[in-house]
């Protein structure tokens, strides 16, 4: 039979189980942490393209002088991890360049050019289509000279590893064709010379292959009028941007030592503009508010941003810390240029209120000038660095 309950049992079950039960309030729950956001500090700086041709199919041709075969084999390999790698395509697709290609390595036994007109004639010599192991002029090819040890150029503006290291350039051919061409100097005999070499050839190589033609009609190597002292010093092109700071120089392409180069798109995304990024992205940047002029004195003027400091008349700017993750606090310092990279006399010196913070920080330097500057005004650097090195750069100019 199926179970019964009384009248009075069932309604105690009733009542026991009804709302009438106390029930303890569910805990406020805790507001959740805002999302990280970075700082404002501006505009970013842009490499602007004059509308020459970017290499969208790159080829890399190594050329050597017999007697160098243990660093040709090792750049040969390197050039072979090159072709393809996600560092090449972070460093350069966003230009509009294609994956490089590796060339066979041509030896020659001809004598060393001993100058820097020499090597471009024995270059355009070369390449005038009589020479079968040249071949004729491949205006996507990256013709790259590695000097031996020892061997040094002369020219006007000094010597090759005293005031010039590795370069690319462009020279007319015989027959008015496009010749691209690198020059690979060994500036650093010894244990360290295959890592020297691999950081300033992936320089030159994406450099020449996003501005090829840089005696004619230029491509990514311009800066944007509000960054103009940019290209002074560091220099207009991908390489140049990035290649003071510490953090810029990885193994990426296998154990070989490589330069990361600069991202328009990263730096307008409010990243770290030297690709590949290595980290947080700690940044200072001076928040000029002055039109200024760059240049004069003979030279070719330009209006930019930066601060007015007469002598005798301190200005104060304002610094904006920035990341693009939570970090501790870093230091930001300023650097005169022209005594620190130039090696003359000190043109402005620098205060701060303090020289800690971090992202949405404000900081104050004031910029004191005891001597009037070159070029209408006097570049400087502010840097931020973490615990162990410098992580970001920015170009600044003080007009005089």
């Amino acid at each position: 039979m199926p179970s019964r309950c009384t009248a009075w049992l069932c309604g105690f079950v009733v009542a026991a189980c009804g709302d009438n039960v106390a029930v303890a309030p569910d805990a406020p729950m805790p507001d959740a942490p805002p999302p990280f956001a970075e700082a404002p500090h501006g505009t970013v700086p842009q490499l602007v393209s004059g509308g020459g041709i970017v290499l969208a199919a790159p080829k890399f041709k190594p050329i050597f002088f017999a007697g160098d075969s243990t660093m040709q084999a090792q750049v040969e390999q390197f050039g072979a991890m090159l072709a393809g790698s996600p560092y090449w395509h972070a460093t350069t697709a966003e230009y509009g360049v294609g994956d490089i290609t590796l060339l066979p390595t041509l030896v020659t036994t001809d004598p060393v050019p001993g100058s820097d007109s020499a090597l471009n004639a024995w270059i355009i010599a070369q390449l005038d289509g009589t020479h079968s192991d040249w071949g004729t002029p491949d205006q996507s090819t990256i013709y790259s000279v590695f000097l031996p040890e020892g061997a040094v150029l002369t020219s006007p503006f000094g010597n090759s590893c005293q005031s010039y290291g590795a370069y690319h350039d462009e020279l007319t051919g015989t027959h008015g064709e496009h010749i691209v061409y690198a020059l690979m100097p060994r500036c650093n005999p010894g244990p360290n010379a295959l890592t020297e070499l691999t950081a300033s050839l992936s320089h030159e190589l994406i450099e020449a292959a996003t501005d090829p033609n840089v005696e004619t009609t230029f491509a990514y190597g311009n800066v944007d009028d509000e960054h103009a002292v940019w290209g002074i010093t560091p220099g207009a092109e991908t390489g140049d941007f990035c290649e003071y700071l510490d953090a810029a120089y990885q193994p990426l392409v296998g154990s070989f030592i490589v330069q990361r180069t600069w991202s328009n798109a990263a730096a307008q995304a409010g990243h770290d503009p030297c690709v590949p990024q290595a980290g947080t992205y700690l940044g200072a940047a001076p928040l000029f508010t002055e039109n200024v002029t760059i240049g004069g004195n003979g030279n070719a003027a330009q209006i930019t941003k930066g601060v007015k400091v007469a002598i005798g008349t301190p200005k104060t700017i304002d610094v904006a810390l920035f990341s693009d993750a939570a970090s501790a606090d870093f230091t930001v310092t300023a650097i005169d240029l022209a005594s620190s990279f130039d090696g003359g006399p000190k043109e402005l010196t620098f205060s701060w209120d303090k020289q800690k913070g971090h992202n949405g920080d404000t900081l104050h330097l004031t910029i004191t000038r005891v001597r009037a500057g070159s070029f209408g005004g006097s570049e400087f650097l502010i840097e931020a660095k973490n615990a162990t090195q410098t992580t970001s750069q920015w170009w600044s100019y003080a007009s005089n």
